[in-house]
């Protein structure tokens, strides 16, 4: 697997010109929306930060964009998750290409994990998953 610099690198490695598209239009939301986000690639993948502290990070697979959210966040957008229909994993989940109505699980998940991890100052939260 090839390792990324930046953004632009990651997006270029998208082989379907419509999924890469669309990753792209995701990404431009989430900055959009939240302009005070960092998104940097670490661990290969394009992730979203708040003064230093992880939000939330995307991989584009063949299929599906998989979304990672720390533990608390996932647990409280799990309703959501669920009425949506979309597959999860453990700590992931996964939203299909075309299923923009799923990017309301992602605000619920960001707008939460800003208000949740305002206070903290490492990279991952070293708070138990619980709330």
């Amino acid at each position: 697997m090839a390792k990324f610099a930046n953004v632009e690198e990651y997006l270029d490695s998208i082989a379907d010109g419509r999924h890469r598209a669309e990753f792209k239009e995701l990404l431009d939301w989430v900055h959009a929306t939240w302009p005070q986000l960092v998104c940097e690639v670490k661990w290969n993948q394009p992730m979203f930060m708040d003064h230093g502290t992880f939000i939330i990070g995307f991989t584009a697979l063949t299929n599906h964009v998989t979304v990672g959210s720390e533990p608390r966040a996932f647990e409280h957008a799990m309703p959501l998750i669920e009425q949506r229909h979309l597959k999860r994993g453990k700590k992931t989940f996964q939203i299909p290409y075309g299923r923009s109505d799923a990017w309301k699980v992602l605000e619920q998940i960001i707008e939460f994990t800003i208000a949740d991890k305002r206070d903290v100052q490492t990279f991952w939260d070293q708070r138990r998953p619980g709330y």
